[in-house]
């Protein structure tokens, strides 16, 4: 019996191991860095497209920034003196009551239909307040008097010959942005139909969030120096405004860009320690 166990143990070590299944039958990660460059291409597209369409070719934005601009001060300063002269001082006009005005004329910079009529509350609750400290009466008819002052001077700060070859450059370029956005919008979707067919949504869009907003973010800032000098106008005045425009706009895309780096990076690490 035992010299039967030896020899069971003896031919034991003999036995071939079992064989592993062939490498074939194993699920394998494969890696996509052709599709993570696209992706960081499209997030590129549509930062630039999207934030140049919500800040530099909106007019209420634009109205916001020409309000304390150089442009803006000279129709505060208009307004503010034709109050004085009925006898309201102490410049009630400011940047924030005069920004629904110059709304309408940056809207006709971007060829768009200018709104009839602006709320004057704010502007007539200032020459209240102001004139009550005077002694002055302020009536209805100052009022719309005031409003209709404020409407033709932003109105005329956007007609001039500079600002009228200015507008139509301008509209060129909000109309081949829209281009642009739509398109890339367009083949994001198509990207992602294909990214979900390959199972390679979250990996794919990790690397190529972060590379895209770090790419976003160069351009940007190369942008934000260098725009004086890609903008000449034949007007010193209108290159200093569409150069304080864009870089406002600049400086939002760029902040975008830093947002999507962190997201980026967050995924990438999601997405790694949920395949390990």
């Amino acid at each position: 019996m035992s010299d039967n166990s030896r020899m069971a143990r003896y031919h034991s070590a003999d036995q071939p191991a079992p064989q592993q299944p062939p490498k074939g039958s194993q699920p394998t990660y494969q890696r996509r860095p052709a599709l993570a460059r696209w992706v960081a291409i499209l997030v590129l597209l549509l930062t630039l497209t999207l934030g140049l369409k919500i800040t530099v070719f909106n007019a209420n934005y634009m109205a916001g920034v020409v309000s304390r601009s150089t442009t803006g001060q000279k129709v505060i300063n208009q307004l503010n003196n034709e109050l004085e002269s009925i006898g309201i001082s102490g410049n009630p006009v400011t940047s924030g009551i005069a920004q629904p005005y110059l709304a309408q004329g940056v809207a006709q910079l971007y060829g768009e239909s200018a709104t009839t009529t602006v709320d004057s509350t704010a502007l007539a609750n200032a020459m209240s307040a102001q004139a009550q400290t005077v002694g002055v009466t302020v009536t209805s008819t100052m009022t719309a008097a005031i409003a209709k002052e404020a409407r033709q001077a932003a109105k005329a700060a956007f007609t001039t010959p500079a600002m009228t070859q200015a507008s139509a450059k301008i509209q060129k370029l909000k109309r081949l942005n829209f281009l642009i956005l739509m398109g890339s919008l367009l083949l994001a979707l198509v990207t992602a139909i294909y990214a979900f067919s390959v199972h390679h949504v979250m990996a794919s869009l990790g690397p190529g969030m972060t590379l895209g907003g770090l790419l976003t973010g160069l351009l940007g800032a190369a942008g934000y120096y260098f725009l004086p000098l890609v903008v000449p106008t034949a007007s010193a005045t209108v290159t200093n405004l569409v150069a304080t425009v864009g870089r406002s706009g600049l400086e939002v895309v760029i902040f975008a860009g830093v947002v999507e780096i962190v997201l980026g990076l967050l995924i990438m690490l999601g997405h790694r320690t949920f395949r390990k």
